[in-house]
C-alpha cells in the first residue's frame, strides 16, 4: 500500500526531474560555464549525502570497488549532463524536456539488445509511439517544413542514448552489498572531481569572464534540490521498488513542459500532440507485467 509519505516523495521526485530542463536553459542564457555547474553540484550533492550517511551509520566509502563504480557512473553521467547543458543553449526547454523523457524507451531498446529483457508487444508498441512522437517534434519545428533542419534538436537525441549507457553500466556493475546512498556519494563526488580539471583549464575562477557570486544562487538551489531528489529516489527504490519509482516520469514529463512554458513560452499544438503520444508511449513502456525485467 502506498502511504502519504511515499506519495509525497513520488510527487516531489517527478517535480524535481521536471524542473531540470528549465534550469539548464537558465544557465545557458546566463552564460554559466558547464564545468562550474557540474563541479559545484557534484561536490555539493556528494558532500551532503556523505554527511547523511555518516549520521546514519552507512559506509559511504565502501572500498575500491565502490569508488571505481562511482568513477564509471560519474564519467557516463557527466557526458550527457554536459551535453544537456550545451544543447539547452540552442534547443527550447519544452522540446529538450520531451527529448530527455524518451530515455525509458531507449533503455528498453538497450535492454533488448543486451538480452537483459525479452520482447513484449506493449513495449514494442511503446517504441513505435516514441519514435512517432519524436518524428512529430522534429518535423513540425519552425523552419523544418521549409527545408531548414534544426540540427541542434536532432543532435539532442543523443542524450537519451548516453543516459541509457549510464543506466546499463549502473545496473550491470552495481557492487554487491552497497547501500544506494553510498553509491550516490561516490558518483556525485567523482562527478565533481572529474570535471574539476576542465574547470581549472577552461573556466578558472580567476578568469576575467568569471560571473559574479550572486549569479550562482540557482546552482545552490539545484544542489539542494538534487540532494533531495537523490534521497527521494533512493528511499522509493528501497521501499517501493524500481517499477513504482520509474512511474515518476508521468509527472516529470508534463511538469517539465509546463514549467518551461511558464518561464520561456514557445507552445504550439504540435508540441502538445507530441507530448500526448509520448505519454502514451511511456504508459505502455512502464506498466503491466512487461515493465518487469525477465532476466537479471
Amino acid at each position: 500500500m502506498t502511504s502519504a509519505r511515499h506519495l509525497f516523495l513520488f510527487v516531489s521526485l517527478g517535480l524535481f526531474w521536471g524542473v531540470s530542463p528549465s534550469l539548464y536553459r537558465h544557465w545557458g542564457v546566463l552564460g554559466m560555464p558547464v564545468s562550474h555547474v557540474i563541479v559545484l553540484t557534484g561536490l555539493g550533492v556528494g558532500l551532503v549525502l556523505g554527511v547523511i550517511c555518516q549520521f546514519r551509520g552507512i559506509d559511504w566509502w565502501g572500498g575500491r570497488r565502490l569508488q571505481l563504480f562511482g568513477l564509471g557512473c560519474a564519467v557516463l553521467m557527466n557526458v550527457p549532463f554536459a551535453m544537456g547543458l550545451i544543447f539547452a543553449q540552442h534547443v527550447p526547454p519544452t522540446e529538450l524536456a520531451l527529448v530527455i523523457s524518451t530515455a525509458p524507451i531507449v533503455n528498453y531498446l538497450v535492454a533488448l539488445a543486451t538480452r537483459r529483457e525479452n520482447a513484449a508487444p506493449r513495449r514494442l508498441l511503446a517504441i513505435l509511439l516514441g519514435f512517432l512522437s519524436t518524428a512529430i517534434l522534429v518535423i513540425t519545428r519552425e523552419g523544418v517544413l521549409s527545408g531548414t533542419v534544426s540540427w541542434w534538436l536532432v543532435a539532442s537525441f543523443l542524450l537519451p542514448i548516453f543516459y541509457s549507457a549510464y543506466n546499463w553500466f549502473a545496473a550491470s556493475w552495481w557492487p554487491p552489498r552497497v547501500h544506494p546512498m553510498a553509491a550516490g556519494v561516490a558518483e556525485s563526488m567523482w562527478s565533481g572531481l572529474t570535471a574539476l580539471p576542465v574547470l581549472l583549464i577552461l573556466a578558472p575562477p580567476w578568469s576575467p569572464t568569471q560571473l559574479p557570486a550572486a549569479a550562482y544562487w540557482t546552482v545552490i538551489f539545484a544542489t539542494a534540490m538534487w540532494t533531495l531528489e537523490r534521497i527521494a529516489f533512493f528511499t522509493l527504490i528501497q521501499e517501493k521498488g524500481a517499477v513504482f519509482t520509474v512511474q515518476a516520469v508521468y509527472l516529470s514529463t508534463p511538469a517539465a513542459v509546463v514549467i518551461a512554458l511558464a518561464f520561456y513560452g514557445g507552445a504550439d499544438s504540435w508540441l502538445f500532440i507530441a507530448l500526448a503520444i509520448l505519454m502514451a508511449a511511456l504508459y505502455f513502456n512502464n506498466t503491466g507485467s512487461a515493465a518487469r525485467p525477465t532476466s537479471a
